[in-house]
């Protein structure tokens, strides 16, 4: 199993995946994964380092090559 439920059963969480602190090596101005620790809200959108909102960061997910 790749993931689980949370305690209130709303999301499921990866059991492999973990978000990456937002640093100096986060890239800018591309599409990724953004959260804010205190909010706990992930959002599709773009990094910029004059935005202190954000504190964590993934990479989009692919698809297997053996996808249709």
């Amino acid at each position: 199993m790749t993931h689980k439920l949370n305690a209130e059963r709303t999301a499921a969480v990866s059991l492999e995946a973990e978000w990456l602190p937002i640093d100096a090596n986060t890239p800018c101005g591309i599409k990724m994964l953004l959260i804010s620790v205190k909010y706990g809200i992930a959002q599709i959108s773009t990094y910029h380092p004059s935005n202190k909102y954000f504190t964590h960061w993934h990479p989009l997910p692919k698809f297997k090559k053996d996808s249709k």
